[in-house]
């Protein structure tokens, strides 16, 4: 005996071997694509498409580089000052005060539904039947959805499976519901369905949604932009939502800017009454003094004085002119009733921007107020804040009245410096000058509010909307979802994933041994032959003159079997084993006998399993004769007796194990067995071995000896990996000689040809099987 040295194999990557493992389960990739298509068409065929809507707003952009002559246009609120507005615009733009008139508006709160027996069809510019809530008197309430049958003329009925409940009730007169009242009415222009339903949500509720689904963006900020997008299943819907909300948002603006007008025009008013009082005394007082005084003209009695005086005088009046305005400014600012401020009144360009500041911070923080309490976060900010801006208002007015009281004052004393050059003017001119400076302070100042008064008249007539509508709202011709190309591919790609991952996942555990190329990764021994798989109903036997794939599998190992077997004259010796029970030892040894055995040289098959004899199976006519087990132990029994000649091929000679031994491992090894060899060596030309598996018990090591080729069966799809290793390590242990091995029931698809190729050309009669069940064989 020779040892076989086995080297470690490099393991390669056979690319066409684990492609062609998941080709050979094609039809369940076939199956799952069709079940994942299938599935992506039902879903296509019954999900309700979605669409997007949009609409943009253009917004003008305030101009700081106006002309004078345009200047007071800039007061009229239009446009926004940048980028950082324009965000807070996009804010409102989704504002719950908006969106909650919105679905007042249109009546968003009550939708409409044709029922379907997989989806319903939603209703909204044309129904037969429409509805609106008049009342609450649950207002935690959500939703409640009815069901309208029964329609009859003016009558009607509504059931609610939620609640189990049935009412009757007449078009065009409130019906009472559980969480309110309502009023039906209907539309005979259009047909009515068989099944129609109706659903009142809580308009806050809706309220929600609209937060949730319009989406507010800004493409480009410096073109001041602003896109407004809304998706749903209904474009008209949509399209009727967006362009509510662009229209609320627009009178939302007018209102405030309405409003700053309005508070200005009502302080301009109070003012204009004082000072028309104020001027009127002075106008009287003037008249007095010049019937007293019999004064006529004194321009020419004191030109020559008032020379001197007129440019102090000048400035005199416009100083008085700002301080008489602080004044009244300063009791305005005074109150604390938290009113807009008079703005635009000429005076100083920090004391205007914190008073223009102030004001915008009151109405953001009154419109916030809205939809939140005095308690929350940002409103108490906003009111520290709009405190800061009142202190630091007052301390502008304090601070200005300070510098124009200082500059009357140097006025004024300039003024008595050069009337004390005129000693000579009357006393009565003095006096009548002092008149007229007070006519002229009073005229001035009536004439600064009534041009005031029409810029703010010019403000509140002027309906610019706060943003231009560039697109007004449209919908996109292509679904947003679902997405058809999307999902037809998705499922085609999951129909191969998925029974990929499994297969993977199975290939991947599975430890089997199905071909002979599984055989080679592990193992150095050679490979004699592949028997194929039989089914239960074809014969598990060669016979005479037999050309199935069977016969002439086992031709071929007889073929192979001149390469491995030594030259002698006496009878070569041939040992079947196997691992464990299962693999198909029996058949092997049955079928190799019948083979070899023939008219110019018989066979013996002996059966040495005596623990589980299996050959019986096997034979028609079954003997209960005696076996193995009496000749080993009884030394007077006699060969002969032994010896039965197989009803298959009476060329081949059965001696069977016999009786079942409580000590079959001493029997074996007690030398007779190797006796039985030796004498019938001489009497055939091919022994062969019918052996108990090694792996289970040691009774086949005992007569490995007598061997001239061991045949080592594996099971396909049966015998795992380590079975080999085991079977190597045998050899390796010089236990077994010159071993080769026998795979056993190979499907006609393991390792990617047919047998149809291999055994049987042009011989096979075998059926031919319907193409389904060659599509779902394993």
């Amino acid at each position: 005996m020779h040892q076989i040295e086995f080297q470690a194999k490099e393991e390669k990557l056979d690319l066409r071997k684990a492609i062609s493992k998941y080709l050979y389960k094609w039809p369940w990739f076939i199956a799952s694509i069709l079940v994942f298509v299938i599935g992506a068409y039902i879903y296509l065929r019954y999900t309700v498409p979605q669409y997007q809507s949009k609409t943009t707003l253009k917004f003008d952009k305030k101009q700081t580089d106006l002309s004078s002559a345009l200047s007071d246009l800039d007061n009229l609120g239009i446009g926004l000052g940048n980028s950082d507005e324009l965000k807070s615009e996009a804010a409102v733009v989704s504002s719950r005060p908006i969106l909650m008139q919105v679905v007042k508006n249109l009546n968003l709160n009550v939708e409409y539904f044709n029922a379907g027996d997989i989806k319903d069809s939603q209703l909204f510019a044309i129904a037969p039947i429409t509805a609106k809530i008049l009342t609450y008197n649950n207002k935690k309430f959500v939703s409640s959805q009815y069901e309208v049958i029964n329609v009859k003329d003016d009558q009607f009925t509504l059931t609610s499976e939620k609640q189990g409940s049935t009412i009757t009730g007449r078009f065009n007169i409130p019906l009472k519901l559980e969480f309110g009242t309502v009023l039906l009415q209907r539309n005979r222009s259009v047909a009515f369905g068989s099944k129609y339903k109706i659903i009142f949500w809580n308009p806050i509720e809706k309220v929600k949604k609209l937060e949730k689904t319009i989406e507010v963006n800004l493409p480009d900020e410096k073109a001041m932009l602003m896109d407004i997008s809304l998706i749903a299943s209904l474009p008209e819907k949509s399209e009727a939502i967006l362009n509510e909300v662009t229209r609320q948002y627009n009178l939302d603006g007018q209102r405030d800017k309405n409003l700053q007008a309005q508070n200005t025009q009502e302080f301009i008013d109070k003012r204009l009454e004082v000072i028309t009082k104020d001027l009127s005394g002075v106008e009287n007082q003037k008249e007095d003094f010049q019937n007293r005084n019999r004064i006529v003209d004194l321009q020419a009695q004191a030109e020559l004085a008032l020379q001197n005086t007129s440019e102090n005088t000048k400035s005199l009046l416009l100083q008085q002119t700002q301080l008489d305005l602080l004044n009244s400014l300063t009791s305005e600012a005074s109150k604390n009733n938290n009113q807009l401020m008079p703005s635009n009144l000429g005076l100083n360009p920090s004391l205007e921007q914190s008073i223009s500041q102030y004001n915008s911070l009151l109405i953001t923080r009154n419109k916030t107020l809205k939809q939140a309490t005095n308690e929350n976060p940002a409103v108490i900010e906003m009111n520290r804040e709009i405190g800061a801006l009142k202190e630091i208002i007052r301390d502008n007015i304090r601070q200005q009245k300070e510098t124009v009281k200082a500059g009357i004052a140097q006025l004024q004393n300039q003024i008595t410096t050069s009337n004390s050059m005129i000693e000579k003017v009357p006393g009565q001119s003095k006096v009548y000058r002092g008149i007229e400076r007070q006519q002229n302070l009073k005229e001035q100042l009536f004439l600064f509010l009534l041009q005031k008064r029409e810029e703010n008249a010019i403000n509140l007539s002027v309906d610019v909307p706060k943003a231009k509508i560039v697109n007004p709202a449209f919908t996109l011709d292509t679904p947003v979802s679902p997405k058809k190309d999307i999902i037809f591919l998705g499922a085609f790609f999951l129909g191969i994933l998925i029974p990929f991952a499994i297969l993977y996942l199975l290939f991947m555990l599975d430890d089997k041994i199905y071909s002979r190329d599984d055989i080679k990764e592990r193992s150095n021994l050679g490979v004699l032959v592949d028997i194929p798989s039989l089914k239960d109903n074809e014969n598990h036997l060669v016979q005479k003159n037999d050309f199935s794939e069977l016969a002439e599998a086992f031709r071929v190992l007889v073929s192979n079997l001149k390469f491995v077997l030594p030259v002698k004259d006496s009878a070569k010796v041939i040992m079947v084993s196997s691992s464990v029970k299962g693999e198909g030892k029996t058949l092997v040894s049955v079928n190799l006998a019948l083979t070899l055995a023939n008219k110019n040289g018989r066979a013996l098959l002996i059966g040495s399993d005596i623990r589980n004899p299996q050959i019986q199976r096997y034979d028609s006519e079954p003997t209960k004769r005696k076996g193995l087990t009496e000749f080993l132990y009884d030394e007077s029994v006699n060969v002969e007796e032994l010896i039965h000649t197989s009803t298959t091929n009476p060329f081949c000679d059965v001696i069977y194990a016999g009786a079942i031994p409580p000590n079959p491992q001493e029997l074996l090894s007690n030398g007779r067995y190797q006796k039985l060899i030796e004498q019938m060596s001489s009497q055939y030309t091919y022994i062969i071995i019918d052996s108990a598996p090694l792996m289970l018990v040691s009774d086949t090591l005992s007569i490995a000896d007598t061997a001239d080729a061991t045949l080592y069966v594996v099971r396909s799809g049966v015998s795992r990996n380590i079975l080999l290793d085991f079977a190597n390590d045998l050899v390796r242990d010089n236990k077994l000689s010159n071993v080769s091995f026998v795979i056993n029931d190979v499907s006609k698809r393991a390792g990617g040809y047919g047998y149809n190729y291999s055994y049987g050309y042009g011989y096979s009669n075998a059926t031919k099987e319907s193409w389904w069940k060659k599509i779902f064989k394993s």
